[in-house]
């Protein structure tokens, strides 16, 4: 009995639409690389295909064993919670179907490499220099944990004389209180950095709050969001094929 191997993939989604295009653009260079002869993509929320229609779509082309693979940052809420439910509603209305679930790309040197590219892409790196990390924030508090990981990691590759984390949403600091102690630091140069990995409202949010500083003799440098590039594919490479050859040693039937 051959299995026929799907791929979902399953973004965040975004109510701007050159955030969904990203996400968009960003599977379609990983569908050639992946040799599954089923690959869709879907959405958390805002935008259709939700995970549910997804699902329900590769079940329809054939699908006997699918991998659900999340296009998230870290491991909070959505990756511990809403996909595993929604998994679990599925594998209930379609019993004859195998589903796995893929790892986010969670706290990865590859990562902070392309946070050092975003960096320096904007201007020098100086030791006098500041970080101001803006993540996307949850409920789910091993988020903070993620991210003093990812500030030790990020301090071995920059000299800088502070690195900080703010949030988005539910937690401390938020945006607004970490731009505010940046700015009280004095620094001359001050970079901050969006830990997401596409553009969309959040970003744009960003944008306005760093439009809106008045801070005479201070450079605020906004770097852009971490956005698609090798490393980053790579990861996500790694983290399909995880349970591609785990779980589906026949996966591309076309080889068989």
């Amino acid at each position: 009995m051959f299995i026929i191997q799907a791929v979902l993939y399953v973004a965040h989604g975004s109510r701007l639409k050159e955030g969904a295009q990203e996400a968009k653009a960003f599977i379609d260079k990983q569908i050639e690389r992946i040799s599954a002869p089923i690959q869709l993509i879907s959405f958390i929320e805002l935008q259709h295909p939700l995970v549910e229609e997804g699902i329900e779509q590769c079940v329809l082309q054939g699908a006997s064993h699918i991998v659900v693979v999340p296009i998230l940052l870290l491991e909070a809420g959505h990756a511990k919670h809403d996909l595993p439910l929604a998994i679990d509603q599925a594998k209930r209305k379609f019993p004859h179907v195998a589903f796995s679930y893929g790892r986010p790309f969670g706290v990865h040197e590859s990562i902070i490499d392309t946070l050092v590219e975003r960096i320096e892409e904007q201007h020098e790196i100086t030791a006098d220099s500041r970080v101001l990390i803006v993540g996307r924030g949850s409920t789910d508090d091993s988020i903070r944990a993620d991210f003093q990981n990812i500030i030790a990691l990020l301090n071995e590759k920059i000299n800088v004389s502070a690195i900080n984390v703010c949030y988005l949403a539910a937690q401390k600091p938020t945006l607004e209180e970490g731009l505010q102690q940046e700015i009280e630091s004095g620094a001359k140069h001050i970079f901050i950095v969006p830990y997401l990995l596409f553009t969309g409202l959040l970003m744009l949010h960003i944008e306005k709050k760093v439009r809106e500083i008045n801070a005479p003799g201070q450079t605020i440098i906004l770097c852009k969001q971490i956005g698609w590039n090798e490393k980053i594919s790579d990861i996500f490479v790694e983290r399909i094929y995880e349970k591609l050859d785990k779980e589906a040693p026949y996966w591309n039937i076309s080889q068989r």
